[in-house]
């Protein structure tokens, strides 16, 4: 072993580079010196450093992103920090498929408010001046080329501003090759979101579990080193690999947050199984501490997070995972008595955490990857895993079970699709959809190009709703974004001066032309709206905390009721903390879902007085990445609420979990949950209409973690089937916000943030095969009319509404019976040209195909030898053909002066 240390103080540095290899009291023999080749002679170096950043707040969140070479594929095999404790609190990167070019312009951005990137994966974290890491030979991070990973992006969270004058160049330098590796490695991520550490108590725990294969691994994968992370509360993470045939513990990881935050090395390469379970345990100490304390992204917070670091098969496996949630209580219980016991106390380890990072010249490298490492489960071949070294003995521990004789331990692994509950019962059974791994169906709903988009110039598009005679009322923030400066903390920063520009515009059912502007020097931070059956108009300001009901028509700009109080955030029940949709009840009963800070659902009288609440947080989500499975009737962001089921359910975008939440209304107890894998990690909005038997429509947003296509999905709402999915162009929206649908089910409108954009799809008049109670229902075409006096007083063109009739009119009988007698006149002139055809010679004799009097006819030569096909129109045709949904004019207008994304999640943190 050898270690370069500074001349100074050879003593020390020479013991502490010992000692950050002895993470635990174990002999590990594996510090290089920096600058030691690594193992592949063609490997190079690339620095990924801050472009200058100045935090100006306490614990700022900046990120800046490096594009890479889409046609050169490149492997990652070393991360050597660029960064020190008292500068950088810690540092994540993220491999990314895409990044908002916005937040790119200054070269830097707030990532705390806008997110990382989409279709993320953690690649590398550090903190507390920990060394370099050095991946096994033949395994590298994969990145750029056909990857899917475009974008590198650096996060750092700095806990203080830096001294005045003074930039950050922090980030982290790394030794790549363009030479294949032999395994891709990967991250996976055990932590916890949502834990209440109470004062003055020696132990609190966190624990999660999670079978694995249920979270996003596809194959077995294969850990060798892992990193923990907490704040000043925390004593001692713990990770064990749980065999629940055997009912035996394995500890892999066990770690003291407060030492230099490394990749420590396993004293062994553990395999694990798409069907076994991964635990990890979290202990904090808050004797000295005489509040309560809650996980966050501030110092005066807490985390509990359990990096494993690992590689997998390179073409099959996955690069990330993770588990936030405890689903098996019982693993928990019979933990060994050892899992929340703190390593040695190790004043020099300690010391080396804080202040300047003096061991950058320092690496952990790992056990060596045998060339049979790899085990996996495909037909006519298999690779072994090596031998364990045992240094981490398996504990047996007595096992128990609960006094009703229960484990609740998983049989097989099972990854949940689309869930609902039985409908006839309020008990929260949920039985789980198919999954068949095929992407949905593209809908049959079109795309009406130009709609709106013209005349109209948005700023960020927020709320979409649909008035009693069909016209769009929209929601738009004008000449102001939300970005990183708008608000300090809940609270808005500029209380003086509202947006100038109207912020409510109302426009025609037909060519989406503004019939009327409102709202303008009244709102400050728009967000949600929706019309009651009167054409009221209710809607949500974050920035204000509060939600105003205005009459039909805006009246004189005067809210005929305000609920919360006017700029101050708060939970109680006359303060709301960003408010984000209501929902209004034909009785005149409405729902608030509040929202941003508070994670519930409020109901109030018709007059404003509070009914119930209900709702919990469900944690961060850890932005965007699903960890588990949240607990129905918990919220990360209850993001849009609607009715169901005739006024009997509200439903709630429940958007950092990727789900949408119902329940009932007269009691608020939930009834049925849908979540697919094809939503991703983020749902934005949902909307039902009880056409064609109940139909949910919902919207999913940019992920930071996976890569989903964000559309419209259709749900069959009793039978949560996932019946088709649309977008414009079918090449998916970009920042999609909120969406309505028609009663008939007719028109749909998704509104976007960035670009601010609002789209109108259509069924038309070709629609698949929708029925009503299973009856053949005749339609009549909308009429354009014009009215002399509309609702607000002035002549204005309305369109009637299509309607459905479950009966035949007597002109309708009279033209399916004119249309009967055609049909042997058609087959009469066929047969005529077809023996004509025969006697001049022109017919070319062919095969009769399964019978059809069209596959003959098809054998007519000249310029209609593949023209006319009667095969369509004599053979039994079920329903009607779906309607092609239209390409994107891509000559329309951007529209919108702003186009920054609200992206408000919680930013994924160490």
């Amino acid at each position: 072993m050898t270690v370069m240390v500074g001349a100074a103080v050879p003593w020390l540095g020479a013991a502490l580079a010992v000692l950050l290899t002895l993470p635990r009291a174990c002999g590990y023999d594996f510090v290089l010196p920096r600058g030691q080749p690594s193992p592949s002679s063609d490997t190079y170096t690339k620095n990924y450093t801050m472009p200058g950043a100045v935090p100006k707040v306490n614990d700022a969140y900046l990120c800046t992103a490096f594009s890479l070479d889409e046609n050169v594929e490149e492997w990652v095999v070393k991360f050597d920090p660029l960064a020190s404790a008292n500068r950088a609190h810690h540092m994540l990167l993220f491999g990314c498929s895409d990044v908002d070019q916005n937040l790119m312009k200054n070269g830097y951005w707030d990532c705390g408010h806008h997110g990382v990137c989409m279709g993320g994966r953690i690649m590398y974290a550090w903190a507390k001046n920990a060394p370099a890491t050095n991946l096994p030979k033949g395994v590298g991070f994969r990145i750029g080329g056909k990857t899917g990973i475009r974008y590198l992006t650096l996060q750092i969270h700095y806990s203080k501003p830096l001294p005045e004058g003074v930039n950050d160049h922090s980030g982290v330098r790394m030794e790549m090759t363009q030479q294949e590796q032999k395994y891709k490695a990967g991250i996976y991520l055990l932590a916890s979101g949502f834990t209440d550490i109470p004062p003055n108590t020696e132990k609190t725990h966190a624990d999660m579990n999670c079978v694995i294969g249920t979270t996003g691994e596809p194959t077995d994968i294969y850990l060798f080193a892992y990193r923990v992370h907490a704040h000043v509360l925390g004593t001692v993470i713990s990770g064990y690999l749980f065999d629940s045939a055997k009912k035996e513990y394995t500890e892999i990881a066990k770690g003291n947050p407060h030492w230099p935050q490394a990749f420590y090395p396993m004293s062994q390469i553990f395999h694990v199984k798409t069907s076994d379970i991964l635990h990890a345990r979290c202990t904090w100490n808050s004797t000295t501490r005489a509040r309560h304390t809650y996980i966050g992204s501030t110092a005066g917070d807490e985390m509990c997070n359990l990096y494993l670091m690992y590689y997998t098969d390179r073409d099959q496996g996955s690069e990330t995972g993770g588990c936030g949630y405890e689903n098996f209580p019982v693993i928990t219980h019979n933990l060994p008595a050892d899992s929340d016991v703190p390593l040695p106390p190790n004043p020099l380890l300690e010391e080396h955490a804080q202040g300047e990072n003096t061991q950058k010249e320092t690496a952990y490298t790992y056990n060596a990857v045998e060339d049979s490492s790899v085990e996996l489960e495909k037909k006519g071949h298999s690779r072994k895993d090596p031998q364990p070294d045992n240094r981490y003995q398996v504990k047996p521990a007595t096992f128990s079970t609960y006094d009703d004789g229960s484990s609740n331990l998983p049989q097989s692994p099972q990854v949940p699709q689309g869930r609902q509950m039985n409908h006839d019962t309020l008990e929260p059974v949920l039985s789980q959809a198919p999954k068949d791994n095929k992407p949905p169906k593209q809908s049959a709903y079109r795309l009406i190009r130009n709609w709106g988009q013209k005349e109209v110039r948005y700023g960020q598009v927020v709320a979409v709703g649909i008035d009693t005679h069909g016209d769009v009322l929209v929601f738009h923030r004008g000449e102001r974004s939300w970005d990183g400066s708008t608000f300090i903390g809940n609270n808005l920063r500029d209380k003086v001066n509202p947006i100038t520009q109207h912020t409510l515009l109302l426009l025609s059912k037909d060519a989406g032309s503004i019939l009327h502007k409102w709202g303008d020097n009244f709102f400050f931070m728009p967000h949600g709206l929706t019309l009651d059956k009167e054409d009221n108009i209710w809607v949500t300001d974050v920035g204000l905390h509060q939600v105003f009901k205005f009459p039909a028509g805006y009246g004189h700009g005067q809210p005929l009721l305000t609920l919360g109080t006017r700029f101050e955030s708060g939970s109680d029940n006359t303060h709301f903390c960003k408010p984000t949709g209501v929902a209004v009840l034909q009785s005149g009963e409405f729902f608030i879902s509040d929202g941003y800070c508070n994670s519930r659902v409020l109901k109030f009288s018709a007059d404003g007085k509070l009914l119930f609440q209900f709702g919990k947080s469900s944690g961060s989500g850890l932005g965007g990445l699903r960890l588990g499975t949240a607990t129905p009737g918990t919220f990360s962001i209850p993001h849009a609420l609607t009715l169901a089921d005739n006024d009997k359910e509200v439903c709630v975008a429940d958007r950092e979990n990727g789900r949408v939440q119902c329940f009932a209304a007269a009691s608020g107890k939930f009834v049925r949950l849908f979540q697919y894998d094809d939503w991703g990690s983020r749902l934005f909005s949902a909307a039902y209409t009880p056409a064609f038997g109940g139909r949910l429509f919902a919207v999913n947003g940019p992920q930071m973690f996976g890569s989903h296509q964000i559309s419209v999905f259709e749900v069959d709402y009793n039978s949560a089937k996932l019946l088709g999915s649309f977008s414009p162009n079918k090449q998916g929206f970009s920042n999609p916000h909120d969406i309505a649908v028609s009663a008939d089910g007719y028109d749909i409108y998704v509104v976007e943030i960035g670009p601010n954009k609002l789209w109108k799809f259509s069924l038309g008049t070709a629609l698949t095969a929708h029925s009503i109670n299973k009856t053949v229902t005749a339609l009549s075409t909308p009429k354009i009319e014009v009215k002399p006096v509309n609702r607000f007083g002035e002549a204005k063109a309305v369109s009637s509404p299509v309607t459905f009739s479950g009966k035949w009119s007597s002109a309708g009988v009279s033209t399916v019976i004119l249309g009967l007698l055609a049909v042997p006149i058609v087959v009469l002139t066929a047969l005529t040209l077809i023996i004509r055809a025969r006697r001049t010679g022109r017919f070319k004799r062919r095969h009769l195909q399964n019978g059809s009097l069209g596959a003959s006819i098809r054998g007519l030569s000249g310029k209609h030898e593949n023209g006319l096909n009667l095969g369509s129109l004599l053979n039994k045709h079920h329903g009607f053909e779906k309607v092609a949904t239209e390409d994107l004019d891509h000559d329309a207008p951007d529209s919108g002066d702003s186009d920054i994304e609200e992206f408000s999640q919680v930013a994924t943190r160490a």
